[in-house]
């Protein structure tokens, strides 16, 4: 880190060597002591940073928690949904042997009331 008096002192000979633009030019690339990061700065982001990794950390746990939740409510439906199933099977196949039934007894009625009349 250079201090303003330094920086002027080392823009004055490059002035004299090389000129002014490309003095100035070469000054620009040189950071001054605004532009570098103490330990300080660097603890405080290290410090900002971990704080906010733990609030993302939060929000994941929460969120893994969730979606815990939810695949235990969807395996929870998937067995809703499978007895269902089973359920309309069985009541499919309850409606197609009445139906049957109904359909041979009226038939049996008709060949019965042709025979008698």
């Amino acid at each position: 880190m250079s201090s303003l008096r330094e920086r002027n002192i080392l823009y004055a000979r490059l002035e004299e060597v090389l000129g002014t633009e490309p003095a100035g030019i070469l000054m620009s690339h040189i950071p001054t002591e605004a532009d570098l990061a103490t330990k300080r700065d660097m603890t405080h982001l290290e410090s900002h940073f971990e704080t906010r990794m733990d609030g993302f950390e939060g929000r994941m746990d929460r969120f893994e928690t969730r979606m815990d939740r939810l695949d235990a409510r969807m395996e929870r439906f998937e067995d809703k949904l499978d007895g269902f199933h089973a359920a309309l099977r069985e009541q499919t196949r309850t409606y197609m042997f009445t139906m049957t039934g109904v359909m041979a007894a009226f038939a049996s009625v008709i060949v019965a009331a042709d025979f008698l009349g």
